[in-house]
């Protein structure tokens, strides 16, 4: 160790599993995920108040993710690890909202956007608020994400104008 400059410690098993864990989640209040590397169903009702920000969860992990248990990244396997516990079944909703791939409205993550965005094709009965049968789901650096905000949704799911 004479000759070393830094010591990286790994205490969460990124590094050294390749594995993330989602331990925290905020849906209009901060919540700690109890055993974050657990196996045990959790009930997102205990973090997630209304069903519209479930649902939109459901909906941002499903189908703003690539890849299945077997083959994802490391990143998004812990967010389909997350909502599986919740009993989300992210696979049917990607045959629900994505259902022709040829068809799939999705820009892929890069480097320069630091952003992956898809568009979704609502059902008649899930319109926006605005009156559209589509909703763009975008996950990436927490910067970028927010820069592109002007709402939120509270624990109640009533939206509410960002500020400091």
């Amino acid at each position: 160790m004479g000759g070393a400059n830094n010591i990286c410690s790994d205490k969460t098993g990124t590094l050294t599993k390749n594995q993330m864990t989602w331990t925290q989640i905020w849906a209009g209040d901060d919540h700690k995920i109890k055993d974050p590397d657990g196996k045990d169903q959790l009930n997102v009702g205990d973090f997630i108040k209304n069903d519209f920000t479930k649902m939109l969860l459901g909906q941002a992990v499903s189908c703003n993710t690539l890849g299945t248990h077997e083959d994802a990244g490391a990143t998004e396997l812990a967010m389909l690890k997350f909502i599986v516990r919740c009993d989300i079944q992210y696979q049917h909703l990607r045959q629900k909202y994505l259902p022709n791939p040829k068809d799939l409205m999705r820009f892929p993550f890069d480097s320069s956007r630091k952003r992956m965005s898809t568009i979704l094709e609502l059902e008649d009965d899930e319109k926006t608020e605005h009156g559209y049968n589509k909703r763009i789901h975008i996950k990436g650096a927490s910067e970028i994400v927010l820069a592109t905000c002007s709402h939120y949704l509270d624990r109640d799911g009533n939206k509410q104008p960002l500020d400091d």
